[in-house]
């Protein structure tokens, strides 16, 4: 009896400890677009498991990208007030144990809506902090991962090396630099010219992908 109870009160302890607050960023502005799908197949997995889950969806929050000049005055001190689209969603990363990002590739970069979030949200005091000698990052208690959609096929990909270069710029670029770690960067590819059965069976690994990853 002693041990039944000992092995029931582990078996709590390991799941509590595994129970992950994921943090959704989506950017594409169709709302019927397979990212859109991919969002909801990964945020039904997720919620199946067992894990905590928000999505922000950036195109249906409005959410705008570009840093003013008012912003990009104080982008270092990070003095005086921050505007409060920007507080809200740096309070949903502080919530966050891991980030998924979603987005479709635009000149093999992400949408300027993405970009944007990046610029004014992950600033200097919040993600990081720089001087002379050293960056050092601020959210090192977070991992990230990244699905990307192309419609190019793996023999470009592969031959130019772009996904090699798109993982560096974002692994050490930019979250590398506020201290998270890109647990995962995954292709999904040729997606425009694939059929809607195709796509389904896409989705189906993605949702079997997720569950390895969690």
């Amino acid at each position: 009896m002693v041990l039944a109870t000992f092995i029931f009160s582990a078996q709590i302890l390991f799941a509590e400890k595994e129970e992950q607050r994921v943090l959704i960023i989506l950017a594409h502005p169709n709302p019927e677009s397979f990212n859109h799908a991919i969002s909801k197949t990964i945020e039904a997995k997720l919620l199946e498991k067992g894990h905590q889950v928000r999505v922000r969806d950036l195109y249906k929050l409005g959410f705008e990208p570009l840093l003013s000049l008012e912003e990009w005055k104080r982008y270092e001190s990070q003095a005086g007030d921050t505007p409060s689209d920007v507080k809200s969603e740096q309070a949903e990363i502080q919530w966050a144990s891991h980030m998924i990002f979603i987005y479709p590739t635009w000149w093999w970069g992400p949408p300027a809506m993405m970009k944007g979030y990046l610029d004014r949200v992950f600033t200097p005091v919040f993600a990081f902090e720089a001087d002379v000698a050293d960056i050092r990052g601020k959210l090192k208690d977070k991992k990230v991962s990244i699905i990307q959609t192309t419609g190019a096929d793996e023999n470009f990909i592969k031959e130019n090396g772009m996904d090699i270069s798109v993982k560096k710029l974002m692994a050490i670029g930019i979250f590398g630099f506020c201290g998270m770690e890109v647990a995962h960067h995954e292709f999904l590819i040729g997606i425009s010219t694939k059929s809607y059965d195709e796509l389904k069976v896409v989705l189906e690994e993605v949702d079997a992908m997720v569950g390895g990853w969690f």
